[in-house]
């Protein structure tokens, strides 16, 4: 059954639940019908008794009651009569049962109301009997009872079931035909949704499937296939341009360092002249291993093959550890860092990665600013979550970036990355690296203004607060002023 298709198995499904539904209907139909039948034979019965009770109330004396009975009652359709004294000695007795001996259920006297059972006369068959008591005009007990053959019910019954019996065949034929119809109208929408399925390639990832009824579980199932297609269109999309731009990237040096090689080569060049195109070459090769770098790291990150094992980590003192590295780069560029109070937090991460994160951030900050500016990093608890902010002076950017500010190869202003050394790949991978350790980022700017980008990392206080280093800002003044 597992080859067939969910149409047939639906259908057959339907027919098993639809059969068995109709047979049990069956057995309680039938078996109402039996009971309304032996319902009906007994009020018959009962009708007939009740005219030999009538008869019996005129009747005087039991010479009178046998020459009256006689007649009528000695043979009498289908039925078959017999009457006792209190002493049970018979009175009268129908022609059928001289050569029948009746149960008797209970003396005349004891007798109370109608008593119904079921005989078996050997050869003759089956029988229904009913026994009653009443008192002749002298009061005296008197047993009544009168049987019948149960053959008519029994017939009639037969028939009531033969009828089912042909209609079951017609009943599992048109569960068939109904289920197979059923189940191919409420399969026809996964059929549409197949058809577009298939049509869908990497040429085609804008089509998208057909939602009729987005509240039933086939509109939900499309909808959830038409997120997943937006998914992996945008995806697709992204890994285009992501492979665009890194060979556009490579291009640029790789194109430098032939050229540069082909002017060497065209003539003799003095020693100094060879030294500075290697000099050039090796700073070509440098910025390409770098790029080369980030692009590993970033398909690392997307792969999930970068290093799991996370540890403890106070961050808080990971980032002032970054803030003394940086800080005499900071200050080269006549820039103030400001920083305050961070409180201790611990958050499960990979150090080297964390460290990455912030020197990008204040690297970033640091390169886009004019010589002056200032860089002002704050951190705070909220509830479960560690906030760090990285403010700046600098230039800003504008808003119509800010949506793409943390896209791979995205630049605000491309003409400005050779002077700074930039890749275009900083920010996508301060994102891969927060999001790897369950955080978010973001970024607010104002043009002319300054930028302010906030890290918010999950994780738990440490024991203590740890306070920063010497104001930076005394710092940065005095080496400014030397």
């Amino acid at each position: 059954m597992k080859r067939w298709t969910i149409r047939w198995r639906l259908t057959i499904w339907n027919t098993v639940v639809l059969t068995a539904l109709f047979g049990i209907f069956c057995v309680v139909m039938l078996s109402a019908v039996h009971g309304h039948l032996k319902h009906l034979a007994d009020q018959v019965m009962m009708e007939e008794l009740r005219e030999l009770i009538e008869e019996l109330r005129s009747i005087e004396n039991e010479q009178a009651l046998v020459a009256q009975l006689t007649p009528r009652y000695s043979v009498h359709s289908h039925y078959h009569f017999q009457i006792l004294d209190a002493q049970q000695r018979v009175l009268f007795r129908s022609r059928f049962l001289t050569q029948v001996t009746l149960p008797r259920p209970a003396a005349a006297a004891e007798i109370r109301g109608s008593h119904y059972e079921d005989l078996t006369l050997g050869h003759m068959g089956e029988y229904r009997l009913l026994s009653t008591a009443i008192r002749d005009s002298r009061s005296e007990p008197m047993l009544l009872q009168v049987i019948t053959p149960r053959a008519a019910l029994q017939q009639e019954f037969r028939w009531y079931v033969g009828t089912l019996l042909t209609a079951l065949p017609v009943a599992i034929a048109v569960s068939i035909l109904a289920g197979y119809w059923l189940a191919r109208q409420s399969l026809s929408p996964l059929e549409r949704m197949a058809d577009t399925a298939e049509r869908i390639s990497a040429e085609k990832l804008d089509q998208r499937l057909e939602v009729q009824n987005p509240h039933d579980e086939l509109g939900r199932l499309a909808s959830t296939l038409n997120g997943m297609f937006d998914r992996i269109q945008a995806s697709y999309t992204q890994m285009r341009q992501f492979n665009s731009d890194a060979a556009h990237e490579l291009r640029s040096p790789i194109a430098a360092l032939r050229a540069q090689s082909e002017v060497a080569l065209r003539s003799t060049r003095s020693i100094s002249e060879y030294q500075r195109v290697v000099g050039e070459t090796l700073e070509e090769a440098c910025h390409m291993g770098e790029l080369v770098d980030q692009l590993l790291l970033l398909s690392r990150h997307d792969a999930g093959q970068q290093s799991v094992l996370f540890e403890d980590l106070q961050v808080d003192q990971l980032l002032l550890d970054v803030i003394d590295r940086i800080r005499p780069i900071v200050q080269e560029r006549g820039h103030v860092m400001r920083i305050s109070t961070f409180p201790a937090w611990v958050v499960k991460g990979d150090d080297i990665w964390l460290s990455q994160l912030f020197w990008n951030l204040l690297d970033n900050a640091s390169k886009y600013m004019p010589a002056g500016g200032e860089i002002e990093v704050t951190a705070r608890v909220e509830g479960a979550e560690w906030e760090c902010i990285v403010r700046d002076t600098g230039v800003g950017i504008g808003p119509s970036h800010l949506p793409r500010i943390f896209d791979r190869f995205y630049r605000v202003d491309s003409s400005r990355t050779r002077n700074t050394g930039g890749t275009g790949l900083g920010l996508a991978i301060c994102k891969s690296i927060v999001e790897a350790h369950g955080g978010r980022i973001s970024v607010a700017s104002v043009v002319n203004v300054g930028s302010e980008f906030t890290i918010v990392l999950p994780g738990r206080p440490a024991n203590v607060d740890c306070a920063p280093t010497e104001d930076s800002a005394l710092a940065s003044e005095a080496a400014r002023s030397a």
